[in-house]
């Protein structure tokens, strides 16, 4: 079985060079045809829509809880799970309600039973009692992991949860994937930063905690510093502990405008790639690293674009160059509706809604702010300082991108 990434192709074909054999993903966004008339629904961010899915048929299993999957709401849903059904394609984490979205699946995969569990931090279209959406992560996974141990021979839980382009995931997001093997479950598959993320063996399991883009459109992606490159594993669960191959996929352009390739990394990239995910890894195993690191994350993502989406006052020139980006964005949209800029509108709502609801954001603005006001002790380092510079680009202090995707 491999583990891939974030799939969101968009309107590209995609040919992929990989081991005949069941690959789990994510499915980052609905799937609708090239000339639909669906309308997304309201939300911070943009949103997306692919319209096509692996040539692969019953080789895909996708996770669907992620904050892209009901951008187009309902219809979005009911399109993207008939198309999965054409293909026997299996997937888990939406649903028609909350119960339905947190059911998991099992699949086979040569001669071993595997429990699927799909979820994903609150951000938009979580399922609720009586709405369709994905499933939100909590409690309920931990009995989720139990019922399954019962019937199958290995447990996989899928979760959507990071900061974006991030290489180390928050202090809350490692405990909270750890706690999952120590509930039984034998991998955790994790996604949603859009750059490939640290993975260790912990206990007699396997965590990675942040895949990258598997397959996205290369037009999007290549001004984004490790967007068009993600982590795969080819895991073998009949064994614990659980057995398991690396492997680094590049995302290329193919000679056609509108199809692209997905195939393991040449030796040179291959050499890049493995020093970069050496540098994931290495603050994993080193607590005090790793708790300064998620320092420099949050202060970072603070002055970059979380200061400015709260209206707060920014800690730095880079920060206050967005907020008054965006002020001057909402005094542009105020003339043009001819309302009262003060007032909060839909898209402020969602917006506060997407850094509050969201643990990872939650996270990041509270460290932050702790630090600035002085309740947390500040940790940083000349070798934070260094390591951040070296693989989150986009934060150093003379990065002139002040864009940001979700």
């Amino acid at each position: 079985m491999i583990l891939g990434g974030d799939w969101a192709p968009g309107y590209k074909q995609v040919e992929l060079n990989l081991p005949s054999t069941v690959v789990l993903a994510n499915l980052e966004g609905p799937i609708l045809s090239r000339e639909h008339l669906v309308i997304a629904v309201p939300k911070a961010g943009p949103s997306l829509f692919s319209c096509e899915l692996p040539d692969a048929p019953g080789r895909f299993v996708f996770s669907l809880a992620n904050n892209h999957i009901m951008d187009y709401g309902t219809q979005g849903l009911e399109s993207t799970l008939s198309s999965l059904d054409k293909r026997a394609f299996k997937a888990c984490g939406a649903g028609k309600h909350f119960l339905d979205a947190r059911s998991p699946i099992v699949i086979r995969d040569d001669g071993v039973q595997i429990g699927v569990i799909a979820c994903c931090e609150a951000q938009f279209g979580v399922a609720q009692r009586s709405k369709a959406g994905v499933a939100e992560f909590g409690p309920w996974v931990y009995q989720a992991i139990r019922d399954l141990q019962k019937i199958v021979d290995a447990v996989i839980v899928s979760v959507h949860a990071s900061v974006e382009d991030s290489p180390w995931p928050s202090p809350f997001i490692r405990e909270l994937c750890r706690s999952f093997i120590d509930a039984g479950a034998s991998v955790v598959h994790g996604h949603h930063a859009h750059v490939p993320q640290g993975h260790e063996e912990y206990g007699e399991g396997l965590i990675f905690y942040g895949m990258g883009n598997f397959a996205v459109d290369p037009d999007t992606w290549r001004n984004y510093p490790n967007g068009l490159w993600s982590l795969a594993a080819e895991i073998d669960l009949r064994s614990k502990p659980v057995r398991w191959r690396p492997l680094t996929l590049e995302i290329r352009d193919q000679s056609s405008a509108n199809s692209l390739v997905i195939d393991e990394s040449a030796p040179e990239e291959l050499e890049r790639h493995q020093r970069y995910l050496e540098l994931c890894n290495r603050p994993l195993r080193d607590d005090p690293l790793f708790a300064a690191l998620w320092q420099e994350v949050a202060l970072r993502a603070y002055d970059h674009y979380g200061a400015a989406y709260m209206g707060f006052s920014a800690s730095s020139p880079d920060g206050r160059r967005a907020k008054l980006k965006k002020g001057l964005s909402a005094i542009k949209s105020a003339l043009l509706n001819r309302s009262d800029e003060s007032r909060p509108n839909q898209h402020d709502y969602l917006l506060w809604y997407h850094m509050i609801a969201c643990e990872s954001h939650r996270q990041m603005l509270a460290t932050a702010l702790g630090i600035l006001g002085g309740e947390i002790d500040d940790l940083r380092s000349d070798e934070t300082r260094r390591l951040a510079d070296e693989m989150m680009p986009w934060s150093r202090k003379e990065a002139q991108r002040e864009s940001h995707s979700f």
